[in-house]
Order: structure tokens, then C-alpha cells, then sequence
């Protein structure tokens, strides 16, 4: 998904599509972080460490004012609709966790989960109550290099997940908490 722009006269639209080419537009996360809508929407993250925790921002959903107009403010501070695009470029250690900023903050949609070898495949979903962290180990519960999800805040407190995740062994679900 491309980042959103916008110009001094509103949002950028690129009718024939456009993308984004530079350096700038991957980010490696090799240590414990947590992203923020200016440094890591619209990009490519690349998670370059067997053991890390990646912490979601918050979901701010607020309406503009209504002198601002719609979607006229480019300080909003509203993140409904940003994606999060994840790549494991290692496999996941002992654990590789992406989170909501809170326990509130409950993920839905799901991911493909498969088998090295594709001998096996399972579509794993979060239980709609409780589950806020996606928790990749490099074996059953996924994260094995090559692993790739999108996450996308939706709402208040819920985020979208899609994906696909490599696992081995009896393959189990990475959504927790």
C-alpha cells in the first residue's frame, strides 16, 4: 500500500498509480521498537533480528475539526487506514513479537500459515477477545525468513491482520494475549 501524500492543495492523487523509490522507503528493525505513522507507514519493514518486540502505535481515530474540512489537516493526527507491511528477513528466535500498544488493542482477519515444504497449511485467525500480540518463534507458530504480514489500523482499538507466515513442525497459532 502506498504511503498517503499530500500536497498543499490536498491529497495526492496518482491516477496512472505511483510508487516509492529510494532507500527511504524500507526500514530494518533490528532492535525492540516501536513504530510510528511518520517513520514506518507505507514502508517496507524488514525485521532483521531473531528476538524482537515491535510495539503498534496507538489508534487515533478522532474526527477533524470542522473548520479543518474533510481530510484537509495534514497535522491529523488520526492513523485509521495506515498499513504496516512486515518482512523476516532472519527467522524468528526464541520470540519475535509484534503488539497492539495496549491489551485493548485487539487484532482480527488472520493469517495463512504453512509448512516449509508446503506439506502443510492452516489458516489461523485471532479470537476476537483477547488477542493483541502476534508471537512468531521460527518454528510452529511461524516466523521462519520469508515470512511477510500486513497489519492495518482499522478502528479504535482493533487491527487488521493479513499474511503469510513459514513455519515447521505442527504449526499453532501465533495470535496470543
Amino acid at each position: 500500500m502506498a504511503r498517503r501524500s499530500r500536497s498543499s492543495f490536498g491529497v495526492l492523487r496518482a491516477l496512472g498509480g505511483y510508487y516509492m523509490q529510494s532507500a527511504d522507503s524500507i526500514v530494518a528493525l533490528t532492535a525492540d521498537t516501536t513504530i510510528t505513522p511518520d517513520d514506518h507507514a507505507g514502508k517496507l519493514i524488514l525485521i532483521n533480528n531473531s528476538t524482537l518486540t515491535i510495539t503498534l502505535p496507538t489508534i487515533n481515530n478522532d474526527a477533524e475539526p470542522i473548520t479543518a474540512g474533510p481530510d484537509e489537516n495534514p497535522n491529523s493526527l488520526n492513523n485509521t487506514g495506515i498499513m504496516y507491511d512486515f518482512l523476516f528477513l532472519t527467522s524468528s528466535g526464541t520470540s519475535t513479537t509484534i503488539q497492539g500498544n495496549s491489551s485493548a488493542d485487539l487484532m482480527m482477519g488472520g493469517l495463512l500459515s504453512v509448512k516449509n515444504g508446503l506439506t502443510n497449511v492452516h489458516f489461523h485467525e485471532p479470537n476476537g477477545s483477547s488477542n493483541y500480540q502476534i508471537i512468531m518463534n521460527g518454528t510452529t507458530t511461524g516466523g521462519v525468513a520469508g515470512t511477510r504480514l500486513q497489519i492495518q489500523a482499522v478502528y479504535t482499538n482493533r487491527y487488521y491482520v493479513e499474511g503469510f507466515s513459514i513455519g515447521t513442525g505442527t504449526l499453532a497459532t501465533p495470535f496470543a494475549g
